[in-house]
């Protein structure tokens, strides 16, 4: 088992984790009156998701696919989130950071 069956368990929590978001996420906006960015969660999951099973599939098929390839993905996809979550949760940390 090489390095990349080791971090589908990394790409399943991402996946979890942001579907969760999604649905945190989409009752908020609705009250507080935000454009439907969460859709774009939908995006980074996907995204996410076809990087690994492109992987997996590809080592046991035996080919080379560069590493920095869907690390680029990866991280792309995470920070898209990370922004994604900010514009939903913003007044949760102004909250916390005003104490």
């Amino acid at each position: 088992m090489g390095f990349t069956h080791y971090i589908v368990l990394f790409d399943a929590s991402a996946v979890l984790l942001m579907v969760i978001l999604i649905y945190l996420s989409r009752p908020l906006g609705v009250a507080l009156k935000i454009p439907p960015w969460y859709r774009l969660l939908y995006v980074t999951s996907i995204v996410i998701a076809v990087t690994a099973i492109s992987e997996i599939i590809g080592s046991d098929l035996g080919l080379h696919i560069p590493q920095s390839i869907p690390m680029l993905l990866r991280v792309v996809s995470a920070v898209v989130a990370f922004l994604v979550c900010l514009k939903y949760w913003n007044w949760a940390f102004s909250e916390f950071f005003r104490k």
